[in-house]
């Protein structure tokens, strides 16, 4: 289940992050920082790492170092590669029949499945706050406008800055297909009214993002991180970059119902 809500949120968040920019295909390549932090008596080391994004009309594919994130909208599923193991988990994207898969396991009674949609639902809720500022700055060659973003979720509020451009032009097409698909698992996941308000206030955001930088608290402690767009380019992408890479295996457990 846990893996399940990260998949919808990882979907909402690039919904989000990627509003403004489509058209079929897109690459970029971003950076991701995180200052070290202390959690528990543990000390976690500050991390930096890249990521590839592949943008397609089929689907979408985030790459990191340690692993790989495929969402196929032409199948309804996403999937989950682990590059060290060469494992990979798939995961469908309806989530009403996976959450409601994930209960029957469980042999819960009627009202002990209503307790846990009900739960699961003001877990999901969140709230997404744009204000434009007249910051103005360039960054990696592109001109950009400030804004702040507050978002309000179970867990506490996370306050980030973001700097967009609009050298980058490009249309919606391919962006309203993510979209549809974000809202059909959001409505599915029992947030579809904070997702749509959500749009509204990304729609502030003219351009796109080339530099976030995020402040959130964790178990009362804070954890500052940032993403920087290094590349982008629009053209065909490769082959086979939404199929499961070769001498990869199905890791063990059952997969979620399509």
């Amino acid at each position: 289940m846990k893996r399940s809500i990260r998949i919808v949120f990882v979907a909402v968040m690039v919904t989000l992050f990627l509003a403004g920019t489509a058209m079929a295909d897109i690459m970029m390549k971003q950076k991701h920082h995180t200052d070290s932090y202390q959690i528990m008596g543990n000390k976690m080391p500050a991390k930096d790492t890249q990521e590839t994004i592949w943008i397609t009309k089929d689907g979408f594919r985030s790459e990191g170092t340690e692993s790989i994130m495929i969402f196929r909208i032409d199948k309804n599923t996403a999937y989950v590669i682990d590059k060290k193991a060469k494992t990979y988990m798939e995961q469908s994207l309806n989530m009403g029949k996976m959450m409601d898969n994930a209960m029957n396991d469980k042999n819960m009674s009627a009202q002990e499945k209503k307790a846990m949609k009900d739960m699961m639902g003001s877990m999901m809720q969140f709230k997404v706050i744009i204000k434009e500022t007249n910051a103005k700055k360039k960054i990696n060659n592109w001109n950009c406008r400030k804004y702040e973003q507050r978002l309000e979720t179970v867990m506490g509020p996370t306050i980030t800055d973001i700097w967009a451009t609009q050298d980058i032009k490009m249309d919606q097409a391919l962006f309203n297909r993510y979209k549809a698909l974000t809202m059909s698992l959001t409505s599915q996941a029992g947030f579809k009214e904070s997702f749509a308000a959500a749009q509204k206030e990304m729609a502030k955001i003219k351009g796109v993002t080339v530099l976030s930088s995020t402040s959130a608290t964790v178990m009362g402690t804070p954890i500052k991180s940032t993403i920087e767009l290094l590349e982008y380019k629009q053209g065909d992408a490769p082959a086979g970059i939404l199929d499961i890479p070769a001498g990869y295996s199905k890791a063990a457990g059952r997969n979620m119902p399509k």
